[in-house]
C-alpha cells in the first residue's frame, strides 16, 4: 500500500471513530413508561439516556387535561438520568412529558412521549 494510501485510511478510521464518540443522546427509557396507563398518580416523573445529560440545559414539563402540572426541582442521577417530582395533581386523563438535554456533544435533544392516568375507583 503506498504512503498517501495509509494517510487516507487513517483519516477515515479517525473520522469514523470520531462519529461514534460523538453521537446524540437518546431516550432509553422512563418512568411512567411511554404509552402506559397506570392506575396510581405518578409521584416523579424520571427519564433514561443513553448518556449522561446535562443538567445546565434539561428541562421536564407535564401537560395533562387541564394544562400543564407543577414540577418540583429536577435532579440529574449518576445513572443518565434526570427526574422532577410531581407537585400537581393528576387526574384520570391522558398525560404528556416533554423533554429537553443534551449528552457528550453538547447537542440539545427534545422529545415527548405520553401516558395516562386511569386511577381504580
Amino acid at each position: 500500500m503506498t504512503r498517501k494510501a495509509v494517510g487516507w485510511l487513517a483519516v477515515v478510521a479517525m473520522v469514523s471513530a470520531s462519529s461514534v464518540a460523538f453521537a446524540h443522546m437518546a431516550l432509553s427509557k422512563s418512568m411512567p413508561a411511554a404509552n402506559a396507563v397506570v392506575s396510581t398518580r405518578p409521584a416523579t416523573i424520571q427519564i433514561w439516556f443513553t448518556q449522561a445529560p446535562d443538567k445546565a440545559v434539561s428541562r421536564l414539563t407535564l401537560i395533562g387535561p387541564s394544562g400543564e402540572v407543577k414540577l418540583g426541582a429536577l435532579t440529574a442521577a449518576a445513572d443518565k438520568s434526570i427526574a422532577a417530582p410531581v407537585e400537581g395533581g393528576t387526574p384520570d386523563g391522558a398525560y404528556k412529558v416533554a423533554w429537553q438535554a443534551a449528552g457528550d456533544d453538547g447537542h440539545v435533544q427534545k422529545g415527548e412521549f405520553a401516558f395516562s392516568v386511569r386511577q381504580s375507583r
